[in-house]
């Protein structure tokens, strides 16, 4: 914005509580605050007597523009910073190292004879979710006791109507994994486990526990003895997930225990999220810093986007340094009508537990920020090292193709992206060849590319972002078809293809009609095979899925009609 002139626009700054946002001259929003005065806070920036830190002196020096939006009160600037953080992900902001949809467990409370499964967002229905968990080693741990003790449905079906919908028992009935509410439409029973599932998510594990004692105590005295060892095993399971996840405190209500520690411009925070006196999660998050930040500052910019949208909030929240805002973030995370407050123990068993909490994020650091540190590093050298390949100086975004079929039937191709520092899985899509019949890469994957740039050209939400480079899974002969199709339309983005040797491992890059060895360079030959096996296997499983289809059609067709 080349018309805007700072200074003059400092002037007209109003005195009122808002959000600021500053830009780049690209428009690029590099930097999100709240203000209870804005005057005042943003002209602070452009001030000499204002001590910055070199952090915010380089943000400075970026700027080209700024806009800001007016609140009525401090609430709404902390909620609308919030959002802005999230939504922009601004460079000198101190943000959490992960941006990635973190899973829930799903109860589908909301249809008949409920399922329980993983998802990775919250959707807009009746259902009930547990989550969002950082872990998902609690995850698995959890659905496979689930699965192994409960007999919850695996299938999709609709059972609403049982007149309208006719069905025939599945394999999981005959290996003892489902009742089949299909037939068996007992919901009494069958509600029963699913509260008593509910209850498990939820951490509530001593009814269940009381209940199976009970059951085995019966099932003893009346000399069922392989049924009392069923109601045993149950039990040790239970205490065996619960026993490792005990805490010592006597207060039972629903908190997050949050330790912090930090070094040079990283932090990693610890959260024991407890319920009912368990641990039911334990998750870290690394936070990029600037090494004059204060611990409030560091904890604050944590809990606003860590909080921001949590399905599940405690009543407290337990913080290892004092915040200035408190009475603030109180406010704002009390929200539909469940009051959640801060609290930073100064002493006794509290104190203890925050500080076990913030060893555990020490311990978290050395074993996992060496390792993000050094994936870093190597992933900076790969990109260095396609640059000096393409000539791409920018590279935001690769989309790998690949063409699967078996002896031309069943023509399907897999696109696969990886942005940033890895795989966009949201963003992966799969092709069914309609064009082409037999075995002819070269017409599948023309018909593949010249889909998804028409897709692209007609601003469909789904293909709405162009790669940097389009990394094909063949040679030149494969290369030259992408690059002829991507000349019709006038787009002139690289084509890089993927060569593998004759054991059909990752051998070189193809470009501008040369191979290049990438044993020559070993960061980028680790980047290039990793993409090249995603896309193979995520073509392969399209593939297999869509032949046990075709299978199960010719199947259904050779059963004589009754």
């Amino acid at each position: 914005m080349s018309d805007f002139n700072i200074e003059n626009e400092l002037k007209k700054l109003p005195t009122s509580p808002g959000v600021y946002l500053m830009h780049k001259h690209d428009g690029e929003v590099i930097y999100v605050g709240k203000a209870k005065n804005l005057k005042n806070r943003v002209k602070q920036y452009f001030s000499d007597s204002y001590q910055k830190t070199s952090k915010i002196e380089q943000m400075v020096a970026n700027i080209d523009y700024f806009e800001y939006v007016v609140v009525d009160n401090e609430l709404e600037s902390l909620i609308l910073e919030s959002n802005f953080i999230k939504e922009y992900r601004p460079r000198y902001n101190t943000l959490l190292k992960d941006d990635k949809n973190y899973p829930y467990i799903k109860l589908t409370t909301d249809e008949a004879f409920p399922r329980v499964f993983k998802v990775h967002r919250k959707s807009k229905d009746k259902a009930t979710y547990f989550g969002p968990y950082m872990s998902g080693g609690i995850v698995k741990e959890a659905l496979d006791y689930i699965k192994d003790n409960y007999k919850l449905r695996l299938c999709k079906l609709d059972l609403t109507n049982p007149k309208k919908n006719k069905h025939k028992t599945c394999l999981y009935y005959h290996l003892e994994m489902c009742n089949a509410p299909c037939i068996n439409r007992n919901e009494d029973a069958y509600m029963k486990e699913v509260n008593e599932v509910k209850d498990f998510l939820s951490g509530n594990t001593k009814g269940i526990i009381k209940d199976l004692e009970n059951k085995m105590k019966e099932c003893s005295d009346n000399d069922r003895f392989e049924e009392a060892a069923v109601y045993r095993d149950k039990i040790i399971t239970i205490n065996e997930i619960t026993e490792k996840q005990k805490i010592d405190s006597k207060e039972e209500f629903d908190k997050d225990i949050v330790g912090m520690y930090r070094e040079k411009d990283m932090a990693m925070i610890q959260i024991f999220e407890v319920r009912d006196g368990n641990i039911i999660d334990r998750n870290t998050n690394i936070l990029n810093i600037d090494e004059k930040d204060t611990d409030e500052e560091v904890i604050s910019s944590f809990i606003k986007q860590y909080y921001n949208e949590t399905f599940f909030l405690p009543k407290e929240i337990w913080i290892p340094v004092e915040i200035e805002e408190k009475e603030l973030f109180d406010e704002w995370l009390s929200r539909d009508k469940k009051k959640c407050k801060i609290v930073t123990p100064k002493r006794g068993s509290k104190d203890k537990l925050v500080k076990l909490a913030s060893l555990n994020a020490k311990i978290q650091y050395d074993q996992k920020v060496a390792k993000y540190v050094r994936e870093e590093k190597e992933l900076a050298v790969a990109y260095d090292d396609l640059k000096k390949i393409t000539g791409v100086d920018d590279i935001k975004r690769l989309e790998s193709y690949d063409i699967s079929n078996t002896s031309g039937v069943l023509n399907v191709a897999s696109m696969v992206v990886w942005e940033g520092k890895g795989f966009k899985k949201n963003d992966y899509r799969k092709f069914k060849i309609k064009t082409v019949s037999g075995p002819d890469d070269y017409a599948s994957m023309e018909e593949v590319i010249t889909r998804r740039i028409e897709r692209f050209t007609r601003d469909d939400a789904k293909f709405n972002k162009l790669p940097s480079i389009f990394l094909i899974d063949g040679g030149l002969g494969q290369v030259n078809v992408v690059e002829e199709t991507l000349k019709n339309y006038q787009i002139d983005i690289p084509v890089v293809g993927m060569v593998k040797d004759d054991n059909h491992r990752t051998r070189g890059l193809v470009y501008n009609g040369v191979e290049v060895d990438l044993h020559e360079y070993k960061e980028l030959f680790k980047l290039i095979t990793k993409i090249q096996d995603e896309t193979h296997r995520f073509a392969i499983e399209y593939h297999r899925s869509l032949r046990s289809k075709e299978m199960l059609s010719c199947e259904k067709e050779k059963k004589p009609k009754k």
